[in-house]
């Protein structure tokens, strides 16, 4: 029921209240466990994590199930149960991290949102209302007191309707979200996918066995199924320094040990030597424009925030230039083997540009090196030469390259990265 790795599209989300929108299970079995007393099952009562049984499921006849006791006595225990939840077992309760980041995002997506629980309708109520997560559901459906039987997909049914998903070919675009099997159990009843969400109290391998059709570890996993978070992901797009060729005429990067644990020092402790553009590199006003400041004076908002990622080949002129800058972007990192002209650092001068990247150890070509540099630098353009783009795919990403902090220095070596999310 996936399609390349992500959610189908879905059109309407229902979801589980106890275990899957609120941690709710302190409440629920203590209060189980006040009832366990009062009915006179001390021994059922003293171990409050396996109570945890009874997060989710009908409370009836899981009391009947547990205790092996009639169904008259079960409703007194629920009595018994109701007695204490309902004054202070609900408050026992709090929402799981990124539920009220996520809601909001599923809402602005597009999903129409549902609560379909076993918990008896006042107290999903008083409980949406509580933690103010009424305000993003269309639909909101508990079990009726009167109905001590209902299942879970008596619940789910009634949703259906309400939601306006009722009919079979509708059903295809609704998906459960739980965290028991009983939620499994009444979607596949309902004729419904099932989400299952191991961050409640049934776990992986009971929601697997079940058979929902994903099953998720946090919330942000959740949201990233339903297309509305992304993990971050972090790329280094920098060289390694010792082993990065030298631009022709330029230091050599070298290290040499001072401190040694082997040779019976308390430490190890390296000398380095490198020239200011080696490796990955960041090129200061000062570089090429003299009288100008170094990398210690560069604002750091210009080595850092969103950047656009191209991919180009060959001499960059001033009319591909403005095509590329036409949408406003700020910082520009170029993919592929390509060369500036001074004509087109031009119009990155008059463009405002912050930062130019490139893969090449220098942002110009032979003969016109220096005209480049100079039209970028002294425009407070920050160059940065010899990155790694050939993993990275054209987009926007927020881009890290700070270079060290030393006082009047024309480049330093940076450690580059970009975060996707």
């Amino acid at each position: 029921m996936k399609e390349n790795g992500r959610a189908k599209m879905y059109q309407a989300l229902l979801f589980d209240l106890d275990g899957t929108l609120t941690a709710s299970g302190e409440g629920i079995t203590k209060s189980i466990q006040y009832a366990l007393r009062k009915m006179g099952y001390e021994s059922l009562a003293e171990d409050l994590k396996k109570l945890e049984i009874f997060v989710g499921p009908p409370l009836l006849e899981q009391l009947m199930e547990y205790c092996q006791i009639e169904e008259s006595e079960a409703e007194q225990g629920v009595a018994y149960y109701r007695e204490r939840y309902n004054v202070v077992g609900y408050y026992e309760n709090k929402p799981y991290k990124g539920i009220r980041k996520l809601l909001p995002k599923l809402k602005k997506k597009g999903y129409k949102l549902a609560v379909a629980s076993s918990k008896p309708q006042g107290m999903v109520d008083a409980v949406l209302e509580h933690f103010e997560l009424n305000e993003y559901f269309d639909v909101i459906e508990g079990s009726d007191v009167n109905l001590p039987r209902m299942t879970k997909s008596d619940v789910i049914e009634i949703a259906l309707k309400k939601l306006g998903f009722f009919e079979a070919e509708k059903r295809k675009g609704v998906v459960m979200i739980g965290d028991r099997k009983y939620d499994v159990a009444g979607a596949t009843a309902s004729r419904l996918d099932c989400i299952g969400v191991a961050y409640g109290y049934g776990g992986t391998e009971e929601l697997e066995s079940a058979g929902a059709i994903k099953v998720v570890q946090t919330v942000e996993e959740l949201g990233e199924f339903l297309g509305v978070s992304k993990k971050a992901r972090f790329h280094d797009i920098g060289k390694e320094l010792f082993s990065t060729p030298v631009y022709p005429g330029d230091p050599a990067p070298s290290k040499t040990p001072f401190y040694e644990i082997k040779k019976g020092d308390d430490c190890n402790l390296t000398i380095l030597s490198f020239g200011s553009h080696n490796g990955t590199h960041l090129d200061a006003p000062k570089h090429f424009c003299e009288g100008k400041h170094g990398v210690d004076q560069i604002p750091l908002e210009k080595c850092l925030g969103e950047c656009k990622v191209i991919k180009a080949e060959g001499v960059i002129g001033k009319e591909e230039m403005e095509a590329l800058l036409a949408d406003g972007t700020k910082k520009l990192l170029i993919k592929g083997e390509i060369l500036l002209t001074p004509e087109s650092a031009k119009v990155c001068a008059e463009a405002g540009l912050d930062l130019i990247g490139v893969e090449s150890q220098t942002v110009g070509g032979k003969g016109t090196q220096k005209a480049v540099h100079q039209t970028l630098l002294s425009a407070e353009i920050v160059i940065l030469e010899g990155l790694v783009l050939g993993e990275v795919t054209q987009g926007t990403y927020f881009l890290s390259a700070l270079p060290m902090k030393m006082e009047g220095i024309d480049g330093s070596p940076v450690r580059p990265v970009l975060i996707e999310y």
